[in-house]
């Protein structure tokens, strides 16, 4: 999901667990409050988000009166879900901004020791702003993740 779909992707994995193996979110956020988020079984997880987003903040802030926390602290939310090591390795850069050259999205990956079919990744868009000109490859970037990630 996008923006307040993405919102919403971390609800559904919140609520749902049991009948969603993976969710991609493009600049949303889980829940503030960790404690109205409490999944049945893990989730795997990919959090792209532009560090330059004007509308829901890389650094975490608030949207009309509500709170949201920032990417990294979503994506170290949800490795603690899924049993995941709370030390992220670097995977290979991606290009996801077609306007931005070259590879401008760093990938952290928290994927070790995790829960079966836990799995977090965050995807940072060097310059990337809330509503990116997506790249040839997002497309298919994104559903490689998820055909990645199936329920155990």
């Amino acid at each position: 999901g996008h923006s307040n779909g993405a919102f919403m992707s971390y609800r559904m994995a919140c609520d749902h667990a049991d009948q969603i193996a993976a969710i991609v979110s493009l600049a949303g956020a889980t829940f503030a409050d960790d404690g109205k988020c409490t999944p049945s079984e893990p989730v795997a997880v990919a959090q792209i988000h532009g560090d330059m987003d004007e509308t829901i903040s890389y650094t975490g802030g608030s949207l009309v009166g509500n709170a949201f926390p920032s990417a990294l602290q979503t994506v170290q939310l949800w490795a603690a879900h899924d049993g995941c090591d709370p030390d992220p390795v670097a995977g290979p850069a991606k290009d996801l901004e077609a306007m931005i050259a070259g590879s401008e999205t760093s990938v952290s990956i928290y994927g070790s020791n995790c829960k079966p079919g836990g799995h977090v990744e965050l995807w940072t868009v060097a310059g990337g702003k809330h509503v990116p000109a997506l790249s040839n490859d997002f497309k298919t970037q994104v559903i490689d993740f998820l055909d990645a990630h199936p329920k155990p």
